[in-house]
């Protein structure tokens, strides 16, 4: 139950709500503050509204679709929005539509200009965002026995017994590692000086999809595919974001420092970390009880998957220097 903070008149407004209204005022900011200094500020006039609208619509659709069970029907999803939630994977496909749109009618050409602000826009607010889990009992993980403290414990009363339930605090350790991945793409977005439009998404893409590919199978809510109800989408396309972005590091530095040896083995170490990290989420899915186990593994081999890719991604901005 989402916790209210006020009551005007017959209207009820939501902690959860106000926080995630700051969240979006955070992203609007942020991504102004890297994009007006040398993008167009028409565009991003148009840009901000335009984003905003899909998101929502967009980010209720994607929700509808992969949790239908939460609302009555497709309607009362698209036109109630008083209740019910939104997918991130339908805000940044609104993002992206809103980038393609300005593109094609010539407001913003370079279309990576827009996106790196947004992604910074989107992280800082994603970092913000998750914290309006605070007022309700989404984005929560397993029970916990032991451990009872932040930021990985916090409290939910159980529906039957009313009683406390100490389960893992997924949305607290979400928040923090995407503020640390926003400082980090911040820095590198500030200080580069020889930075390739589409870098800071492409670093956005490899780390924000490794932190979900991990921590969106910890969720008792995530979204799940309707084909069998087992496959979380949100780990299915973190995982795609990070094998795609080591795919195009990769490609882009065998154009840039020509076809080596030791490439083939950067691959195969690559493919065998991915199959480590797919085979401990099918191991945690039947081994409950070693949850610790299951996921420290699998955030080492996705780690080491992102440190190769940043490898590939240094080498070839060495050799671009040279």
């Amino acid at each position: 139950m989402d916790r209210i903070a006020f009551i005007v008149g017959g209207t009820f407004i939501y902690w959860n709500s106000i926080v995630l209204t700051l969240a979006a005022g955070v992203a609007i900011c942020v991504f102004l503050a890297c994009y007006l200094p040398r993008g167009n500020p028409d565009a991003a006039a148009v840009a901000v509204p335009m984003a905003l609208v899909l998101g929502v619509i967009l980010g209720r659709l994607a929700h509808w679709y992969f949790r239908p069970d939460s609302y009555d029907s497709f309607l009362s999803a698209m036109t109630d929005y008083t209740s019910g939630g939104y997918a991130l994977l339908g805000v940044f496909l609104a993002c992206l539509l809103t980038a393609l749109v300005l593109r094609l009618n010539r407001m913003e050409p370079r279309i990576f200009r827009m996106l790196d602000s947004m992604c910074l826009g989107g992280c800082a607010g994603i970092a913000v965002g998750r914290l309006a889990c605070f007022f309700s009992a989404a984005d929560r993980g397993q029970i916990l026995q032991s451990l009872r403290s932040m930021p990985f414990a916090y409290p939910v009363n159980n529906v039957v017994t009313g009683a406390p339930e100490y389960r893992l605090a997924t949305f607290v350790i979400q928040a923090m590692v995407t503020a640390a991945i926003f400082l980090g793409l911040l820095l590198y977005f500030l200080l580069s000086k020889k930075r390739r439009m589409g870098d800071v998404t492409l670093l956005f893409l490899l780390l924000y999809g490794m932190s979900q590919a991990v921590l969106d199978s910890t969720r008792y809510d995530s979204l799940y595919m309707r084909s069998n109800g087992f496959i979380s989408v949100v780990q299915l396309a973190g995982a795609a974001a990070v094998l795609g972005v080591s795919v195009f590091f990769s490609v882009r530095m065998v154009r840039q420092r020509g076809f080596r040896g030791w490439n083939v083995l950067l691959w195969l170490a690559m493919a065998a970390l991915l199959g480590g990290a797919g085979y401990m989420e099918y191991y945690v899915q039947r081994h409950g009880d070693k949850a610790l186990f299951s996921y420290s593994v699998m955030t080492a081999c996705l780690g080491a998957i992102v440190l190769l890719a940043i490898g590939t991604f240094s080498l070839t901005k060495k050799a671009e220097r040279s």
